[in-house]
């Protein structure tokens, strides 16, 4: 349930995204998911490397959401006025914190020695620049939420350079099943995608590919 009242200061609003859009069931089941794609078939050795796995899942989900809210900000200030950022004064305030999030990531990243994601964080939010400004993204809601939920599969990839172990195709194979699961919750989810006729043949592609990699994946382990 989002929150209706329009606080007055920037704390109080913070508060207020942060319960309804963040601190959620489904935010929770997102970060249980993707750090069980990061795990998978084996946990780190390095406690270490586990919160930082940790911490990094929460942060880029986190940013993203923030960051997936504010572009669409004039879009659901007709749809969801009720949303803590539709009736909010301190958007640019959030900008900020979203910006703030990225530069904690990359920060994180940097100071742990870790070139290569710090490298791949860079490219994507160059690429997720890039989409957010595409005129057509509205337009051709298809296409534009598969592009959306690309991040997630990246995120597992990108957590997963933190530790040691390569990136060998059983960790390919997770990520794709994540991207199928996700997808398929979001037409699930959305009562648009839900009604269009296309979207349920795809998600239901997309369910017989997430099987068929389910028992893929066991004969790599």
């Amino acid at each position: 349930m989002e929150i209706g009242d329009v606080s007055k200061s920037f704390p109080d609003d913070l508060r207020g995204y942060v319960a309804s859009r963040l601190r959620t069931v489904p935010m929770l089941a997102l970060v249980v998911l993707l750090l069980t794609a990061v795990w998978f078939p084996l946990l780190p050795n390095s406690i270490a490397i586990i919160c930082l796995q940790v911490f990094l899942a929460i942060v880029l989900i986190s940013m993203f959401r923030l960051w997936d809210d504010l572009a669409d900000l004039n879009q659901d200030r007709i749809e969801h006025p009720d949303r803590v950022l539709s009736g909010t004064d301190h958007a640019r305030l959030f900008q900020r914190v979203c910006i703030l999030l990225g530069t904690t990531v990359l920060a994180v990243l940097l100071a742990s020695g870790n070139t290569q994601a710090s490298l791949g964080f860079s490219c994507l939010v160059i690429l997720f620049v890039c989409f957010y400004k595409l005129p057509w993204r509205a337009d051709w809601p298809l296409v534009s939420y598969h592009l959306l939920i690309l991040k997630y599969p990246l995120f597992v990839i990108l957590i997963s350079t933190c530790d040691d172990r390569p990136i060998n195709q059983l960790r390919l194979i997770i990520a794709l099943l994540a991207y199928f699961l996700l997808c398929i919750y979001e037409v699930i989810h959305d009562p648009v995608l839900r009604s269009d006729t296309r979207c349920q043949l795809i998600a239901g592609t997309e369910l017989v590919s997430a099987a068929g990699l389910v028992g893929f994946s066991l004969t790599v382990i």
